[in-house]
C-alpha cells in the first residue's frame, strides 16, 4: 500500500517526544511492506525531504502550518491510506481525503490545555477539543492505552478503538542484581508545566524529612530548568537533589538502572515511557494516578499509584523504601511484567488494526 502519515513532528525534531519514537518504530516496520510517507513540520537545519529507516519524510510549514499544507501534498499523489496523528490540533483528514483515513491519538490534551497554553487561550482549546473531536466520531481509531479509549467513548466515539500494546527502545536486564533500597529517586521528562515537577520537588522535600539519605536525580531539560533549580534551593535541598539536563540514551539507562524507585507527577500521559524503560531496568515506580499512568504502572503490583498531590507522592515514596518485601516484590513484578515488549509486537498489533487494499 501507499501510505501517507500526518504528524506535526517527526523523529529527527527538536521537540520529538514518545509519540514521535512510537510512530517511527511502527512506520518504519510498516516500510518493510509498504511505501510509507511521513508529512510534518520544517524545522531549521532539517531537509525538505529525506529518507530515514526505509520512511520517507517530506517537511513543509511551522507546527502549526503544516496542516494547511497537508491537503494540498496529498492530493498531489494517489494514496491507499492516510494515518492521521492527532497532537494537540487536527488535520480534519475524513473531510478531505480522497483515500481511507485512520485516527491514531496516543494520548488526549484534555487537562494538559490548563498547564501549557497561554491563560487566556487555555479554556479555548480545552473546549475546541472536545468540539473538533466530534467530527471523528465514527472513525477508525487507534490508541496506545485503555485510559485514552475510555476517555474516547467518554467523548461520544461510536467506531473502533484498537488499543494495541506499548513498547520502549530501553532493553530489558536478563536477569536483576540483587538491591537494597536506599532512597535514590530520579525523575525523568521534559521540563514543563504539564510533567508537574514541582510537585515532584516538593514530595522530595517531604520525603526527605523523613529519609535523611534520600537523593533526587531530575534528568531532562525544559523551559522550567531555572524555576524549578529555585523551588529546590527554597525547599534547601542542596546537592540532595541534580538537575543533568538532556542526557543520551545510554547516560539515562544508567541513571534509571541505578535509582531504587521513579517518581513522575504528569497531568496526564499516553502511557508512561519511562515507568516502562524503568520497569526492564528493575526500577519501579511511584506515580500521580493519571491516565496513561495507570495504564503503565499496576497498582501494588508494579508500582505504586497515588492521588495527585505532594504529600500522597511522599507518603508512597517513604512507605516503599521503608517496607523491603513491599519494593522487591514490586521491582521483581515491574521487571517480570514489561521484559518481553517489542516495538514489533506493536507495530504488528497496528497494522492488524489498518484497512488493507489488498486484504
Amino acid at each position: 500500500m501507499r501510505i501517507l502519515i500526518l504528524n506535526w513532528r517527526d523523529i529527527r525534531s527538536r521537540r520529538a517526544g514518545g509519540a514521535e519514537i512510537l510512530t517511527h518504530e511502527i512506520a518504519s516496520r510498516l516500510a518493510r511492506r509498504d511505501q510509507v510517507t511521513w508529512f510534518t513540520s520544517r524545522q531549521d537545519g532539517l531537509p525538505a525531504r529525506e529518507e530515514i529507516d526505509g520512511v520517507q519524510v517530506v517537511r513543509r510549514g511551522s507546527e502549526l502550518t503544516t496542516r494547511l499544507a497537508a491537503p494540498s501534498f496529498a492530493r498531489s499523489a494517489h494514496w491507499d491510506l492516510i494515518i492521521e496523528e492527532i497532537n494537540t490540533l487536527p488535520y480534519l483528514s475524513h473531510l478531505w481525503a480522497a483515500s481511507s483515513t485512520v485516527l491514531f491519538i496516543p494520548q488526549l490534551a484534555r487537562d494538559v490545555w490548563w498547564y501549557e497554553a497561554p491563560r487566556a487561550l487555555a479554556p479555548v482549546g480545552y473546549a475546541l477539543e472536545r468540539l473538533y473531536l466530534a467530527r471523528y466520531r465514527d472513525q477508525n481509531v487507534i490508541t496506545i492505552s485503555r485510559s485514552t479509549s475510555d476517555d474516547l467513548r467518554g467523548l461520544g466515539f461510536t467506531g473502533p478503538i484498537h488499543v494495541i500494546p506499548m513498547a520502549v527502545s530501553t532493553p530489558a536486564l536478563r536477569a536483576l542484581p540483587a538491591r537494597e533500597p536506599v532512597g535514590r529517586l530520579v525523575s525523568v521528562g521534559r521540563l514543563v508545566p504539564s510533567k508537574r515537577f514541582d510537585h515532584v520537588i516538593r514530595a522530595f522535600a517531604l520525603v526527605r524529612e523523613r529519609v535523611a539519605a534520600a537523593t533526587l536525580t531530575v534528568v531532562g531539560d525544559g523551559p522550567q530548568e531555572r524555576e524549578l533549580s529555585e523551588l529546590a534551593d527554597a525547599h534547601g535541598l542542596g546537592s540532595a537533589i541534580r538537575f543533568t539536563g538532556r542526557v543520551p540514551e545510554a547516560e539515562k539507562r544508567r541513571l534509571l538502572q541505578a535509582a531504587d524507585l521513579l517518581v513522575a507527577a504528569s497531568v496526564r500521559e499516553g502511557w508512561g515511557l519511562t515507568t516502562t524503560e524503568a520497569a526492564r531496568l528493575g526500577t519501579p515506580s511511584v506515580v500521580y494516578d493519571v491516565p496513561g499512568f495507570r495504564d503503565s504502572v499496576i497498582h501494588e503490583r508494579t508500582g505504586l499509584l497515588t492521588p495527585p498531590n505532594p504529600d500522597s507522592l511522599a507518603d508512597a515514596v517513604v512507605r516503599t523504601l521503608g517496607d523491603r518485601a513491599l519494593y522487591l516484590s514490586l521491582r521483581e513484578q515491574a521487571w517480570r511484567a514489561w521484559r518481553d515488549l517489542s516495538w514489533d509486537r506493536t507495530a504488528a498489533a497496528f497494522e492488524r488494526a489498518l484497512p488493507r487494499a489488498d486484504g
